[in-house]
């Protein structure tokens, strides 16, 4: 997992100091990106079954919102680091 901040520029102090602030989310990132726009977006019952997922989620890690750090184990707060 610390491989991970050093990818990122972190050195391994600055990762220790800093592991209470990461956010994980256990399952595959379409389930995190469902489960976001549950929590915060109102969808018309009538365009539920149009909401790619999958999309979502891939746009969310190639702009660094989550990262994937083991199979179905993501950063979810990554923009913070």
């Amino acid at each position: 997992m610390l491989t991970g901040y050093l990818q990122y520029g972190y050195s391994l102090e600055d990762a220790l100091e800093r592991y209470e602030e990461v956010s994980l989310f256990n399952g595959p990132a379409k389930d995190y990106a469902y489960d976001i726009i549950e929590e915060t977006t109102e969808i018309p019952e009538n365009l539920r079954y149009y909401i790619d997922y999958d999309a979502i989620a891939r746009d969310m890690k190639i702009n660094g919102e989550i990262i994937e750090i083991d199979h179905d184990l993501i950063v979810t707060n990554a923009n913070e680091f």
